[in-house]
């Protein structure tokens, strides 16, 4: 079997790594994109998950993506159309809720059922994430520096980002550093009175987390809203029309239309060297592509640890990918609803603003403790914290039938490995049980309306989509993991210490969600090795 050759291949057709085809093919290499699946998407995926009802199955929602990539992929031209998810929702199994719109005067009243101050509370905290929102956001799509060696470029861009937080004043320099080193409990005492209120912020450190709320150094998640932006919209988050695959379709469109070849069904078993450099993979098939570039859309693990294999890598580089933590606890389900569902705390059969809004299920702020505790022991939460999102009530493309719903779930915290030596294939349909029983407190005619269902364990996610212990952000996002540590000093620049091996996914800076920010920047510093070469 003859082999194929190409400049670079990318390693999974998840949307970093289509982004790092596109930008490597307008810089005039010959590319190639192998996918295992059969499929292309990686966890931004829209798929039939029931007979006539179809879902983004993985992620769900979309504000991070750059608006560079967007513009400089001509997304748009391809399909890419999102739609604004304005409203959130937080109600509890009291009764309780809180319903947050796009109308500050309804969002005064709701906030005043629970106290007299959180609504200015909140107000003001915004505006410091905003601030320091800001400054992350400008580090995104600039390669990190160098911790040690570094050149002119890496000394201007610790220059850069040292400038910006000298222009911060005194206090907003305080709030700064303890997003990166404090724990958000203590953010959250600090700043707001009610136990209402401390719930929707604790529920903002959960979706892309896996620690305590006492844990210092694990605040960083929640500066994530201040970091998007949908159409100019800074902190907006929405939907997308035909769920998140849109969003790779239309890369995958506009690649192959660049000459990006695109293989699915064409799962790598081994990155293959040659004289101390890369030379190309090897499929599970046996078939061998061969390219003096790779650049691999897996996570950190997978990619050194598996797919290259240590004995190709420095012996303190390894010990050092070896503890680099990766799990996020989560698990996806998406329902199949034949009817609309009814919320014990805002009845009636009219689609209302909670059904358009992002929600999240969750009792108090002790509730995301708790659940954190319970995954640690190797017990899945319950109950469990619910993000949650209707998509159908404001795209019914996803479904064949007018009047049915598709409805996403994130459950936290759910661990990859189970107490007592249980296993995720014996355990699933009692956790889904328990799901379902208390998502059926706050929607009473659930059981009526539920036709079917899929679930994504941990484990299920690592096995569809390659994601090591089932991590939705190829590592954790904790201080010693950001920057110029993602994974590692040694491949924090995207370039690893193996010859023309690089990193282009959610394992390099900046880190996970759907942004495309490590595949362009990936590609970036491949065409600039490539040019050095010439």
């Amino acid at each position: 079997m003859s082999a194929q050759h190409f400049d670079a291949i990318i390693i999974g057709a998840g949307h970093n790594g289509l982004t790092t085809a596109n930008y490597l093919v307008m810089g005039g290499l010959k590319v190639c994109v192998l996918e295992k699946r059969h499929i292309v998407g990686g966890a931004a995926v829209t798929e039939e998950f029931h007979p006539g009802y179809r879902n983004s199955i993985a992620s769900y929602v979309v504000s991070l993506l750059r608006p560079e990539v967007i513009e400089e992929l001509d997304l748009k031209k391809y399909g890419y159309e999102t739609i604004g998810l304005k409203n959130s929702f937080y109600p509890d199994s009291k009764g309780d809720y809180l319903l947050l719109t796009d109308d500050a005067e309804h969002n005064k009243k709701q906030y005043a059922k629970f106290s007299n101050t959180d609504y200015d509370a909140v107000k003001s905290f915004h505006t410091l994430v905003d601030q320091v929102g800001d400054i992350i956001g400008s580090q995104w799509l600039n390669e990190p520096p160098k911790l040690s060696g570094g050149g002119i470029s890496d000394l201007l861009a610790t220059l850069k980002l040292g400038m910006d937080f000298r222009k911060l004043d005194g206090e907003t320099k305080h709030r700064f550093i303890q997003f990166f080193i404090g724990a958000p409990d203590t953010i959250i005492e600090r700043w707001f009175e009610s136990d209402k209120v401390k719930a929707q912020m604790a529920s903002t450190c959960m979706p892309a987390n896996y620690a305590s709320l006492m844990q210092p150094g694990s605040s960083l998640a929640m500066l994530h809203h201040a970091v998007g932006e949908i159409d100019g919209e800074k902190g907006a988050w929405g939907l997308v029309k035909g769920g998140m695959g849109a969003i790779t379709q239309a890369m995958a469109a506009s690649a192959k239309e660049k000459g990006v070849e695109i293989v699915t069904n064409a799962a790598v078993k081994k990155i293959t060297m040659a004289k101390g450099t890369v030379s190309g993979v090897e499929l599970e098939n046996g078939e061998i592509y061969t390219a003096k570039i790779i650049a691999a859309n897996t996570d950190p693990n997978r990619t050194f640890l598996k797919l290259l294999g240590e004995e190709n890598l420095p012996s303190s580089f390894v010990q050092d990918i070896k503890v680099f933590r990766q799990e996020s606890a989560s698990l996806r389900m998406n329902l199949a609803l034949s009817g609309q569902p009814e919320f014990a705390c805002l009845p009636g059969s009219v689609i209302g603003d909670h059904h358009r809004s992002s929600m999240t299920f969750i009792e108090n702020k002790e509730h995301v403790e708790e659940a954190y505790r319970a995954s640690r022991a190797g017990i899945p939460a319950d109950p469990p914290i619910i993000e949650a999102i209707i998509p159908t009530t404001m795209d019914d493309s996803l479904v064949e039938k007018p009047g049915t719903h598709v409805m996403s779930l994130l459950c936290k915290y759910m661990p990859y490995d189970l107490a007592d030596g249980k296993h995720w294939d014996d355990e699933k349909e009692k956790v889904v049980a328990n799901i379902l029983k208390y998502l059926k407190g706050f929607i009473p005619n659930l059981s009526d309306i539920l036709v079917g269902y899929q679930c994504l364990t941990p484990l299920d996610l690592e096995r569809m989509f390659g994601m090591t212990r089932g991590d939705i952000c190829h590592g954790r996002l904790e201080p010693d993991q950001l920057f110029s540590m993602r994974p590692h000093p040694d491949a924090a620049q995207y370039a690893t210490p193996v010859k023309g091996l690089y990193l282009c996914g959610s394992g390099a800076h900046p880190g996970g969600g759907v942004t495309g920010a490590p595949g362009r920047n990936a590609a970036k510093r491949i065409l600039k090795d490539v040019k050095k070469l010439k």
